[in-house]
Order: C-alpha cells, then sequence, then structure tokens
C-alpha cells in the first residue's frame, strides 16, 4: 500500500501541473494531426491528455523507486565483505 502511494501521488501532482501548463499554452479545440482534429469537445481532450500524463508521471515515479533500492532488495544478493589480510611481517 505504501509504494502505491509513493507511484501514484507525485505522479498524480505531476499530471495535474502537466495539464494546467499544456492547456494554458494550447487550446484543445485547435489540436490536430495531419489536418485533422483530434479531439470533438475540450473535456475529452483534457481527460485524454491527464490520464496520459498521469500514466508517464508513474512510469518515472516507478523508475526512481526501483533505482532507490539497494543491491539486497534488489536481486536478494549481499556481495561478501572484503577482508583485508594482516600482514605478519609489518608488526614488530
Amino acid at each position: 500500500m505504501k509504494k502505491g502511494i509513493l507511484l501514484f501521488w507525485p505522479s498524480f501532482i505531476i499530471a495535474i501541473l502537466a495539464t494546467g501548463v499544456f492547456f494554458s499554452i494550447f487550446d484543445p479545440a485547435e489540436l490536430s494531426l495531419h489536418g485533422k482534429i483530434l479531439f470533438n469537445d475540450k473535456l475529452s481532450a483534457y481527460s485524454v491528455f491527464f490520464l496520459v500524463s498521469w500514466a508517464f508521471g508513474a512510469l518515472n515515479t516507478s523508475i526512481v523507486l526501483l533505482l532507490e533500492k539497494n543491491a539486497r532488495e534488489l536481486n536478494g544478493f549481499t556481495p561478501p565483505p572484503v577482508v583485508i589480510p594482516e600482514d605478519d611481517a609489518a608488526q614488530p
């Protein structure tokens, strides 16, 4: 549950900010691809862009959560400790 909150809450905030910034610059009624209008109404444009940006934010946050793990959590392997041999000839 905690990982889900850590994953979806920051990506939700990212999606809100991205949607607000994008649609303050571009009008959804004017978005077109090869001369065809992408969305019939503004609400569908807002919804689709919000969900897509939320998915990209979740992907970004999941990569960050993956990279924060240590070696034992990631693959169940702990490297053996480094043992420095004592040099008997150096001691008086």
